[in-house]
């Protein structure tokens, strides 16, 4: 063993995080690894666990019990030390760490980040705190928050929060609450004050008296002349106020109201919808299922080869374009049929019942796979009746441009699998493949019929920490990530040594090192938002937003509707449902006019949303 193994180099300290990690590395490397001749292990975290304190019941303006803490791993479920871990409250308006509404710290040698207390604001009931780190996925924390003792509440009525209307005009649903004593029951004659905290709108009643039922309305609830998110209070005397907010639209834009089509689900993923009615959909550990026209839900495909790790399980759902005739459908799963895992197109066809499924044939295989990570998965027909695969780079820097490699691509299929015409695969580049150089791209929509470029694709783009894209795709070309290291030595563009610039100051569309690349017609700027599933909104009732992109955000938490101008290349966007505070996996059309809007890991079940326009 060379004498530079029995003591650390010289280093100055501290070291960030991703330099201690490099520094631990080096030093094994040096070492032969184990000592033994065995490589040295995989330092790099691949997964996020909450260790401590999930869900647990609290009191308004009290620290929790049981600090909430994370623990992160590698592939093989060691370790992490070093990762800086950020808390962040999500609702509730509480604190951590202190007075900050978040706080920074770092994994210790068992891999745990705990934050240095929660306590929670003065809103009744469910407040939320999330768990993040560039590159893992976000951990939520729920805490259900009691009055203090002795005191009653004042519980907003349903419906009444996360609505929409034109500026300058009403809300559909009145807001109104109920006053409860601390047991639960409701209390008459107390005198609710109603107050614009935001929008500079108006309320028809500055204050209302409770009726024997507990309900004291505001009234007509008029939103200001600013398009933005609008706020109102509700409080009492002895009371903790309770806050509603909507959201302002400009002058052409259309109203909607937004209902819960179907609840309970863990990580839906995606959704489509067949003509006599039925409604199938993934949910990523659970595989596909169906709800019946008639309102019966079952599930449909969840076989023995299926893999359900990190951010890969069933994913992508398409109906054959002759779904009428031939019952066929395909989805985008994870299996280890083969052996070693992949991630695979699978066709299947449906009886006419939906109580099972045959006549499997897996029409495209090896599709990279890499512990769950990065696998992209949407899947979508587009004009002239092919498939196109949005596959992931796997969270490995050489996947995106590897010639042979089906990760990091879109792909564009037959309905058998075959190379389509027309790909222009760039020389020595798999015959299927449509575009290369994406990192997750987890979207794909085409542009409607009446614009200037129908059938175009656009992809959504997950970044690394900095720019989400939203790219037009052209046959052949490169979205411009590489996400290798580069010099010599080797080196990410931060100065880490990491086999993976993911997260190490690399752009997504690397114009410098491919000047041809693909460019995007919107990005969500300096910071990766989450993006995920999009699709375009089309009918008249949408109003300005007909033919419309909208974009589903995960850490974002909210849907943009993106207005592109005439030839698609730039856009202009509106924020939508960032007052509810929750993940969006995906935002769709669906045949009856309506955006169907999945949820992604909300506390007590993911939820199917439909958001219908105003007639």
């Amino acid at each position: 063993m060379p004498l530079t193994c029995l003591a650390l180099p010289s280093m100055s300290f501290p070291l960030r995080p991703a330099a201690l990690l490099l520094a631990a590395s080096a030093l094994l490397a040096a070492c032969g690894g184990g000592g033994d001749g065995t490589p040295p292990p995989d330092l790099t975290p691949t997964a996020i666990t909450a260790q401590a304190g999930a869900s647990q019941p609290g009191t308004v303006n009290t620290a929790v019990a049981a600090a909430p803490a994370v623990r992160v791993s590698t592939r093989d479920g060691a370790p992490v030390p070093g990762i800086a871990i950020t808390f962040a409250v999500v609702s509730g308006g509480g604190s951590v760490g202190g007075a900050s509404t978040s706080t920074t710290t770092t994994t210790n040698a068992a891999g745990v980040a705990t934050v240095g207390g929660w306590t929670l604001g003065n809103t009744v009931g469910e407040q939320r705190l999330s768990a993040r780190s560039p590159g893992l996925p976000e951990v939520s924390f729920s805490a259900m928050a009691a009055p203090a003792p002795g005191t009653g509440v004042l519980e907003r009525s349903a419906g009444s929060e996360g609505q929409s209307a034109t500026i300058g005009s009403a809300v559909a649903v009145v807001p109104a609450v109920r006053v409860r004593d601390a047991a639960g029951a409701p209390l008459a004659g107390v005198t609710v004050n109603f107050a614009v905290t935001a929008g500079a709108g108006s309320v028809q009643n500055a204050s209302a008296v409770s009726d024997t039922t507990g309900l004291a309305s505001a009234g007509r609830w008029t939103l200001g002349s600013a398009a933005g998110t609008h706020t109102m209070q509700a409080s009492a005397s002895g009371f903790a106020p309770t806050v509603f907010s909507a959201t302002a639209l400009a002058s052409g834009a259309p109203t909607f109201t937004r209902s819960v089509w179907l609840g309970g689900l863990a990580a839906p993923w995606d959704i489509a919808f067949a003509p006599d009615g039925a409604v199938l959909y993934t949910e990523r550990s659970r595989g596909l299922s169906v709800r019946t026209a008639a309102g019966t839900t079952r599930p449909l495909f969840r076989p023995a080869d299926f893999v359900a790790q990190d951010q890969s399980g069933m994913l992508g759902l398409a109906f054959d374009p002759e779904f009428a005739s031939n019952r066929t459908l395909y989805v985008f799963m994870a299996s280890q049929a083969g052996g070693a895992t992949d991630n695979r197109i699978v066709r299947l066809v449906v009886n006419a019942d939906y109580t099972a499924t045959g006549s499997r044939l897996d029409i495209v295989t090896g599709i990279a796979y890499a512990g769950g990570a990065h696998s992209g998965g949407r899947i979508r027909f587009g004009p002239g009746g092919l498939l196109y695969i949005t596959t992931g780079d796997n969270r490995t820097g050489s996947v995106p441009q590897a010639p042979g490699v089906l990760g990091g691509k879109v792909l564009r299929v037959t309905r058998d699998g075959a190379a389509a015409g027309g790909n222009n695969a760039p020389v020595g580049v798999d015959a299927r493949v449509f575009t290369l150089g994406h990192r997750n791209p987890q979207g794909l929509a085409f542009r409607p019929e009446g614009t200037a470029t129908p059938g175009r694709p656009y992809l959504c783009e997950h970044g690394p920490g900095n720019h989400d894209e939203v790219t037009p795709l052209a046959a052949g070309g490169n979205g411009g990530w590489d996400p290798r290291p580069t010099g010599s030595p080797a080196r990410c563009p931060d100065g880490s040594a990491n086999g993976y610039c993911g997260y190490n100051g690399s752009n997504m569309t690397d114009t410098a090192r491919f000047p041809n690349a693909l460019r995007p017609a919107w990005t969500t700027g300096s910071a990766s938002q989450g993006m995920s599933g999009c699709g375009f909104v089309q009918g008249p009732a949408w109003r300005d937003w007909n033919g419309a992109l909208a974009v589903a955000l995960l850490s974002g938490r909210r849907v943009e509707i993106l207005r592109l101008n005439a030839d698609g290349t730039s856009a202009t966007n509106t924020r939508l449902l960032d007052t509810l505070n929750e993940r969006i996996r995906l935002v769709t059309p669906g045949p009856d006019g309506a955006l169907w809007v999945l949820t992604d890991g909300k506390t007590g079940g993911d939820e199917i949303w439909r958001l219908e326009p105003g007639r």
